[in-house]
């Protein structure tokens, strides 16, 4: 039994709960539904130039590549696709605008330097934004201060090996920043990323690690020079270069409904820069119209996930009948299970499928 057209508002033909169990589906195609489910917040999250339809097969491309992104934290995995919807960018891989990275059991959202530049650029506050390498037979020259310059004439034929990074931008209202950075500097930033060390430490002898910085150094020290002039960019920039940094440090980061930046301190607990939360529960910011919060944890036995509570699931099951939908059968093709059997860190991405499709007309009675 599948759910129609969720994301595009019509109501679906779900069989009523008590009926014949749901087929059980792969990983890979819960994921692909769940998607389809979320396709109304990206198409409110996202900017004209990206639809939520090609942010899905994008993300689907991306998942087909890594298949360890399946493996982890379902809920963080969604949450990085509507983090590349609220930023506009690309997780191919490819373009270098985004990457998913499974990361400590969940999935990370991180910019490449290139969707660093996308996001200045988009911003209508910045006219021009570069990163640019230096090689040992440019011309080269900068100073700081009351005269500042910079000077960069690359060199034709053979450049040399790299010897700085900098990046330079123009800012709409006048003015303009630039940040150098020597090898030494960003091999140092290097040398101190998480995920660069666990390459290294998981290299097979003999073989080079497997990590962009290996295999595309130059990218990587563009964008070090980028994220290093963060804070004089729009916030977009500064979230998306903050994330880069959390990940270097070894901590999972995502935006959370309101574009907050939420990040998992290192003992586990959560930092969330958001609002003060609103006292309602999830079901009832949603009922009344507000985003939905997060379901608090219940109580569960070690090493398994907290479940939706019967409580919970009864008043999920209500309001997806207003929309004369199953929430059974959503938490089915979502998680593969029914409502009181679906961790609930599944409950914000079902509150969202139901809240997708509109009101039943029919009259009661």
């Amino acid at each position: 039994m599948t759910v129609e057209s969720v994301a595009a508002g019509t109501q679906s033909a779900i069989a009523p709960a008590g009926s014949a169990a749901i087929e059980k589906k792969g990983p890979a195609d819960q994921v692909r539904r769940a998607l389809e489910l979320l396709k109304p917040q990206m198409a409110a999250a996202l900017p004209r130039h990206l639809t939520p339809e090609r942010l899905c097969r994008v993300a689907m491309t991306a998942i087909q590549n890594t298949p360890k992104l399946l493996e982890c934290d379902r809920t963080s995995l969604f949450a990085a696709v509507m983090t590349c919807a609220q930023l506009g960018l690309e997780p191919d891989g490819v373009l270098g605008q985004a990457y998913l990275v499974p990361f400590k059991g969940k999935v990370q959202f991180i910019p490449g330097y290139k969707g660093l530049i996308s996001l200045a650029r988009n911003s209508g506050e910045v006219l021009s934004i570069n990163a640019h390498e230096v090689c040992k037979n440019d011309r080269f020259s900068y100073a700081f201060g009351l005269d500042e310059k910079l000077e960069h004439v690359p060199a034709s034929g053979d450049r040399g090996p790299i010897t700085h990074f900098y990046a330079v931008a123009k800012f709409k209202g006048g003015g303009h920043h630039f940040e150098v950075l020597t090898r030494a500097e960003v091999e140092a930033i290097r040398d101190g990323s998480s995920g660069y060390k666990q390459a290294v430490q998981y290299a097979k002898v003999g073989e080079d690690p497997r990590s962009p910085w290996v295999q595309n150094f130059p990218e990587m020290g563009k964008k070090t020079a980028i994220r290093r002039m963060a804070k004089y960019l729009p916030m977009n920039v500064q979230k998306a270069a903050a994330m880069a940094d959390m990940y270097d440090a070894g901590r999972h980061s995502e935006l959370g409904d309101f574009g907050e930046l939420r990040v998992d301190a290192p003992a586990g607990d959560v930092i969330d820069v958001s609002p003060e939360p609103d006292p309602q529960s999830g079901l009832d910011s949603f009922a009344s119209g507000t985003a939905p919060a997060a379901t608090p944890p219940a109580e569960s036995s070690p090493g398994e996930p907290a479940l939706i509570s019967p409580e919970r699931a009864k008043a999920l099951r209500e309001l997806a009948a207003e929309r004369g939908l199953d929430a059974d059968a959503i938490a089915a093709e979502i998680s593969g299970a029914g409502l009181e059997s679906t961790p609930v860190g599944f409950e914000t991405t079902i509150l969202r499928a139901i809240e997708a499709a509109p009101k039943s007309k029919a009259k009661k009675g």
